[in-house]
């Protein structure tokens, strides 16, 4: 995993890890992912529709099982 700002310092990435393409891989309906459009560079947490405009998608991330147990209040 490699953790740094964008060049703009607008955003922080792992550059190791990639939006997948949508037509190289279709993503399921209906659950929630992270979706953009490459060309206008705005990401939006929602559900695949193909009537939307998105051309990628990447899978929310998870905890480590070792985090899983904390009491929340």
């Amino acid at each position: 995993m490699t953790i740094a700002p964008t060049a703009s310092k607008a955003a922080m990435v792992d550059k190791d890890y990639h939006w997948i393409d949508a037509k190289v891989t279709p993503p399921p309906r209906g659950p929630k992912m992270l979706l953009i459009d490459r060309r206008l560079g705005v990401a939006v947490l929602g559900a695949w529709r193909d009537s939307d405009c998105w051309t990628h998608w990447c899978p929310l991330p998870t905890f480590e099982k070792e985090n899983e147990n904390i009491t929340r209040t």
